[in-house]
């Protein structure tokens, strides 16, 4: 009987032996489901900082594993919206050798746009490898995130005989296939340190692993970008409104008529040359695969007093010029956009001198610079400052802002952009630039005017721009007749509500495309529009075929 309850024990123990060695097997051949990404430097894990998050955008850390691993000082803004990064010490690559001399000595600091998830702030890592020299790669099946620092002893190993990685776990080694790639880390004996391409972190007989120096792979800074509109064809422009977060350029279709995007992504906004960035590399390379390019927009905030302070000093100019550079090789930019409204006369010519300055490295980085400028008028500080004769021989492309006759705050209602107001800026506008550079602008928008009487009997006029399609729906909605104005070049919309005459000179495919026609008649470079979002789909349409098919005005049967 005692030997019987023996047999029976063992096989009992066997039994639980071999189902534990069971489930531990299919536990490592389907490992649990967990949504939770890993994070390894070099060789070691990370266990005490939060999780990196990886979405169809890209990787992104945690801001605490960046000031702690990766960049040292980095700060966050009082608003905690971005993070700062002081680029002193940090030696930048760029496309040119006088381009990297020339950022490296302005010791400048860039930011870059975070990322808030619940409690949690983020840091985007593809502008981190290019800044840190270092490669931030994702195993989506070992839901790994694996970070490596570039250096002249780093090295690579390829696996010459079979053999397994000793660990220190349980189950034993992880196999390696022949021919298969790791990273080595350092010698202990007769062992390699070295780490699979699955974030396995081991070690592996020197025999069986053969090893060379790692070349530095990553190059994009240094890679040439293509000539832009070598053929001198003309080009449809669009600024692309940013607040704070770009679009979502996956989610549409290519717009053909359309050639270049420009988001307002940079500003200045200090007296200390602070370039705030809130570009998007997402939104570049989505971009680029529609075969769009992309020209990042900076503006002076608009403020003519700290205008004048960072025109007037040699090292600021140097500074904001040095922060632009940088981040056009970062985003992989194709062009610069220069808005700088309301400046001071006497600072014309300090303003020429900017743009001088810049323009001396957007050509050895092989971006284009552009600029936006009004119409010529008497207004020293929003016309006559922009000597345009000179401006017109540094930039490669001036958009006339050849919109807003009446604008927001104008004592009477009027036209956006008339007909005749906007040949006439152009006719002037080509007396002191060629017309190869000029793009015509276009208003995607319109204003609603409001005419009311105050308690003495005046007229009040107020108005609020509105988009194209608004437009159209207001009209719509107050049954309102509309006429076309010959002279203005637009249909004309009236209706009455409260007391009050409301008033809009609409702009649609029709106005816009006898706009257009200026382009063909002058033989501008082509346009650019304010702003995305703003216009009536046909209006793409209408540009395609006016400006890219070669068709007129009349031919489109907008005279019928």
């Amino acid at each position: 009987m005692k030997n019987k309850n023996i047999i029976i024990l063992l096989m009992i123990t066997f039994m639980t032996v071999g189902a534990m060695l069971g489930i531990l097997e299919w536990k490592k051949e389907n490992p649990p489901v967990d949504d939770k990404v890993s994070l390894i430097i070099e060789d070691q894990q990370i266990k005490d900082r939060k999780e990196p998050y990886v979405d169809h955008t890209g990787i992104y850390l945690s801001y605490d594993v960046v000031k702690d691993y990766l960049c040292e000082p980095i700060y966050l803004d009082k608003n905690k919206k971005r993070v700062f990064m002081d680029m002193k010490d940090k030696e930048i690559v760029l496309e040119d050798e006088d381009l990297s001399d020339f950022v490296n000595e302005k010791e400048i600091s860039i930011n870059i746009p975070i990322k808030r998830i619940e409690d949690t702030i983020y840091v985007k890592t593809d502008l981190l490898s290019k800044i840190f020299e270092m490669d931030i790669l994702y195993n989506e099946d070992s839901k790994i995130v694996m970070i490596d620092y570039f250096s002249s002893k780093a090295q690579l190993g390829e696996v010459v005989n079979e053999d397994k990685i000793k660990t220190d776990s349980f189950l034993g080694g992880e196999k390696l296939d022949l021919g298969e790639m790791v990273k080595v880390f350092k010698e202990e004996d007769e062992y390699y340190k070295i780490r699979n391409n699955e974030g396995v972190i081991g070690l592996v007989k020197k025999e069986n692993i053969k090893v060379f120096e790692q070349s530095n792979i990553d190059e994009q800074l240094n890679e040439k970008r293509e000539p832009f509109n070598e053929d001198g064809k003309k080009i449809n422009l669009v600024w692309e409104y940013v607040h704070e977060k770009s679009k979502d350029l996956s989610k549409e279709t290519k717009i053909q008529s359309l050639d270049v995007m420009v988001p307002t992504w940079f500003s200045i906004i200090n007296d200390e040359g602070t370039v705030i960035n809130n570009a998007d590399d997402t939104y570049v390379k989505e971009a680029h695969k529609k075969g769009y390019k992309v020209w990042g927009l900076v503006n002076n905030s608009f403020d003519p007093k700290l205008t004048s302070t960072i025109l007037n000093n040699k090292s600021l100019r140097k500074k904001v010029i040095g922060q632009l550079l940088l981040y056009a090789s970062l985003y992989d930019l194709d062009g610069i956009n220069i808005d700088f409204e309301n400046v001071y006369y006497e600072d014309q010519g300090k303003l020429v001198k900017f743009v001088e300055e810049i323009k001396y490295y957007t050509k050895k980085q092989n971006i284009i610079l552009s600029m936006d400028i009004t119409v010529p008028s008497t207004s020293k500080r929003w016309s006559k400052v922009y000597d345009r004769k000179a401006l017109g021989n540094i930039v490669d492309y001036m958009a006339i802002m050849t919109y807003d006759e009446h604008w927001a705050s104008s004592p009477v209602s009027g036209s956006v952009a008339s007909i005749g107001w906007v040949e006439r800026g152009i006719v002037n506008t080509l007396k002191s630039i060629p017309e190869e550079k000029v793009l015509l602008g276009l208003p995607f928008y319109t204003r609603r005017w409001k005419e009311s009487k105050n308690e003495d009997g005046k007229i009040k006029v107020e108005s609020k721009a509105i988009s194209m399609t608004y437009a159209k729906k207001i009209i719509d909605e107050k049954n309102a007749p509309i006429i076309w104005n010959e002279e203005v070049g637009q249909y004309y919309a009236q209706y009455n509500e409260d007391g009050a005459i409301f008033k809009i000179w609409l702009e649609d495919p029709r106005s816009i495309a006898l706009k257009i026609g200026l382009v063909e008649k002058y033989d501008l470079a082509g346009t650019a529009s304010w702003r995305r979002g703003f216009e009536d789909v046909e209006v793409w349409a209408v540009l395609q075929e006016i400006i890219k098919n070669g068709r007129t005005y009349a031919e489109l049967g907008f005279n019928e």
